[in-house]
């Protein structure tokens, strides 16, 4: 069910919920596949019975369906993959977050100089005070990768170390990697926690189409933050493939902090605003 907690300025939403907003917003009307979602805003007091949205809502639909800069954030772990991200309108920016196995997202109003801040919390940011290990940076191919995840899915990892010698060996094999970077690639792929891809878009000023920029970060856990270098993103459809070069390199947290700055687009980047 949808829900509002209005200490917090924060929304709990599906996509039929964003659905039957976003004809409103249109002046369309519902259509019958929405029509329950819409009847749960009303009962939620979001909507009242002639279709209007609370004033809290109405500027989080604006800011949706007139976005500034929209960020995605596609979260890859061990209970599945997740998307959250962030809208920013001309006069609202809100920060959503979903839950493994839930439909419904939480979107929460953030202010702008604070948005670095929310984006970060969302990935799981924090400082283990890992340190550089003796190959910092490792090159292999996509493939070599995919396998090591296909081979690990296939093992009993209560077993660490026998474990660890038969993906070393698969590593070697298929990556035709050595000391050192087989040895930290390989406790890469065992302490990976998750990985996440950031990506965000906007209107150039030229008015010539939409800019995007990205990153894609492997949380290892101990073993600290890698920035997937190769391939470099943004990624097009199609435009990996097995062969394609990976190459991965230790990235402390100051630095991942620096890169999801640097994703945000300045004012100069942004079309000029209306005048009013």
């Amino acid at each position: 069910m949808p829900s509002f907690d209005s200490a917090r300025d924060r929304f709990r939403l599906g996509p039929a919920h964003l659905g039957v907003l976003g004809r409103l917003y249109e002046g369309e009307r519902v259509s019958g596949d929405l029509v329950s979602a819409r009847d749960e805003l009303r009962a939620a007091g979001l909507m009242s019975d002639d279709d209007a949205v609370i004033p809290e809502l109405a500027e989080f639909v604006t800011a949706l369906a007139e976005p500034v800069v929209l960020v995605q954030i596609e979260i890859a772990g061990g209970e599945g993959v997740t998307d959250h991200g962030a809208v920013v309108g001309s006069d609202a920016c809100y920060v959503y977050e979903t839950w493994p196995g839930e439909v419904e997202s939480e979107y929460v109003r953030t202010d702008l100089p604070l948005l670095v801040w929310s984006l970060a919390r969302v990935v799981g940011l924090r400082d283990r005070e890992a340190k550089p290990p003796v190959a910092p940076v490792v090159t292999t191919t996509i493939g070599v990768m995919d396998a090591g995840f296909e081979a690990l899915a296939d093992m009993d990892t209560a077993n660490i170390d026998d474990t660890a010698e038969r993906l070393r060996a698969l590593l070697a094999e298929r990556g035709r990697l050595s000391d050192p970077e087989l040895t930290v690639f390989t406790h890469l792929l065992l302490q990976l926690n998750g990985n996440w891809r950031m990506t965000v878009a906007w209107n150039n000023r030229k008015g010539e189409g939409t800019d995007i920029r990205g990153i894609t970060v492997l949380d290892c856990g101990p073993l600290g933050y890698w920035l997937r270098e190769r391939p470099a993103e943004p990624i097009m459809p199609g435009a990996v493939t097995p062969d394609s070069e990976l190459r991965l390199v230790f990235t402390d947290v100051r630095r991942v902090w620096r890169l999801i700055t640097d994703l945000i687009p300045g004012a100069e980047e942004l079309p000029a605003p209306a005048e009013r």
